[in-house]
């Protein structure tokens, strides 16, 4: 059992943390104690401060005011080795791995590695990291290199990077996106034992069905804030989402969406070949409709929307707009053609982290903001002008379009994807895993926009590793399994019974 958390003294105690930045407040006063043996679920909106929290427990910021006390003494961590001597560690919501290096190698990098004569011993680093990896049921290959796997495989190996450091508070940021609920369901069986044993767990999540079935405590941040501290048990789902939104009503239930009736073809995909990959895809979207595309980790989802799009090469198949075949060699062609992506790596697929909000959002349209038709440079007005009206549009929150992408929260980086893609201008949108990260009114937001977008007669495929979005959102719903479209749901017919039924099915 964990520890009672009325009584324990807090093994980490966070008073008062303030940090501002130019024109933003992203801590107001956070308070927040991690106690030994108990699982802390830290959750917010997107911009509430929880990042920026995290980054101070990193060492990565260095708060304006404020103080943090590890077993009672006064600590200031500055970088990563000292916080991790302090005893923390992270797995972050964005992957900070080395994909050049092995799955042994990220997992017990910075740890050091065992040597004979000035030399890895590799097959020694192998066998540590094997047995960690089977805490975390992870069928992975220690010697694969990583830049080969999935991002749901490169997520499970961050989180054995953690266990691996042996920690006294071990902090997860969404540890659980893109997992399957068997995955899923293991890894919170590996933290209630890490919690059994003593150690501190703070839990980031913005399913707030992990809060309650695996935190004893939550604490509640809103505009930088902690607005509520207590026991997970006091409290019922709809009073946590009205704690974090600060509006009971920005979570009501969705209906269902109907299906278009009578609407042409937008897109046709036919006999969409990677073998090994995806194998022999076909289907079609039309135009108003929201086609969810279900399945497991590794069932190719996120590979088949690639080869649509032409950021990988399929071996045969082909994709037709509105009726007539397109030849698409690369994502230039599918832009052209009048297709987007929105990937599921937004930090290394779907924006430029260093630039501005602005230049990300115009970027893929420069050619509509230049001075004059003969100079090939920007008109900063008019692509200020663009950018502000996505901003507002999409809620995006930062001081200004000229903000730095890498510096918003991750739900508010999604948003500038979005944004971007809106503003290109497009036939068929498709969403590759667009609300993760993102808190419960930004999710509202995706949804509402992908409605929008069908309302106007656009084509969206909605990909997503949530059931409950699918149901709630989609027309109709594919699935894959090991890379073969294998069922189809629509309308009342789409429930998560159904979808879980199709996407573990072995015959």
């Amino acid at each position: 059992m964990s520890a009672n958390p009325d009584t324990a003294v807090p093994l980490v105690a966070v008073r008062g943390l303030v940090k501002r930045y130019p024109g933003v407040v992203a801590l107001s006063g956070a308070d927040v104690d991690v106690r030994a043996g108990s699982i802390l679920g830290l959750v917010g909106k997107n911009g509430a401060g929880k990042s920026t929290l995290i980054k101070v427990l990193a060492g990565v910021v260095q708060p304006d005011e404020g103080e943090v006390r590890v077993e009672g003494e006064l600590v200031d961590p500055h970088g990563a080795h000292q916080s991790a001597q302090l005893g923390f560690a992270f797995v972050h919501q964005e992957l900070a791995d080395v994909p050049n290096l092995t799955v042994a190698e990220n997992v017990q990098l910075g740890l050091g590695y065992p040597k004979r004569l000035g030399f890895v011993r590799q097959r020694e680093l192998r066998r540590r990291t094997r047995v960690i990896l089977d805490r975390l049921g992870a069928d992975l290959d220690p010697g694969a290199p990583l830049g080969a796997l999935s991002i749901a495989q490169r997520r499970l190996v961050m989180i054995a990077r953690g266990l691996a450091a042996d920690a006294r508070v071990l902090v997860l940021d969404e540890p659980t996106a893109s997992l399957t609920d068997e995955e899923i369901g293991h890894l919170h069986d590996v933290l209630r034992t890490l919690r059994d044993e003593g150690v501190a767990v703070v839990y980031v999540s913005h399913r707030l069905d992990e809060i309650f079935s695996l935190t004893d405590q939550v604490a509640v941040m809103r505009d930088g804030a902690t607005v509520h501290a207590s026991p997970t048990a006091a409290l019922t789902p709809p009073g946590l989402i009205a704690l974090i939104t600060g509006n009971v009503e920005a979570v009501e239930e969705r209906p269902r969406r109907p299906s278009p009736t009578g609407t042409p073809e937008v897109l046709r995909v036919e006999h969409m070949t990677a073998p090994g990959i995806v194998e022999d895809a076909s289907f079609a979207v039309r135009g108003g409709e929201i086609l969810g595309i279900a399945g497991l980790m590794g069932a190719g989802r996120t590979e088949l929307v690639r080869l649509i799009y032409g950021a990988d090469r399929p071996a045969s198949g082909t994709v037709s707009m509105h009726g007539t075949e397109v030849r698409i060699r690369g994502p230039r062609d599918a832009m052209a053609a009048g297709i987007v992506l929105l990937p599921e790596d937004r930090r290394n697929q779907g924006a430029v982290m260093d630039f501005s909000i602005r230049k990300n959002i115009t970027l893929p349209a420069l050619s509509q903001f230049r001075v004059a038709k003969p100079v090939p440079l920007p008109h900063n007005g008019r692509e200020r002008d663009a950018a502000e009206l996505l901003v507002k549009q999409l809620s995006i929150k930062a001081a200004s379009v000229d903000f730095p992408v890498r510096h918003l929260s991750g739900g508010n980086q999604q948003k500038v994807v979005l944004a971007k893609w809106l503003q290109a201008g497009a036939d068929v949108f498709i969403f590759d895993e667009p609300t993760h990260g993102v808190d419960v009114e930004g999710k509202q937001e995706v949804y509402d926009l992908m409605a929008t977008l069908a309302d106007e007669g656009k084509g969206v495929v909605f990909i997503s590793s949530e059931f409950t979005e699918l149901v709630g959102a989609c027309n109709r719903v594919l699935v894959m399994r090991e890379g073969r479209l294998v069922g189809e749901l629509e309308g009342d017919a789409i429930t998560d019974g159904a979808l879980v039924e199709r996407c573990y099915a072995t015959t």
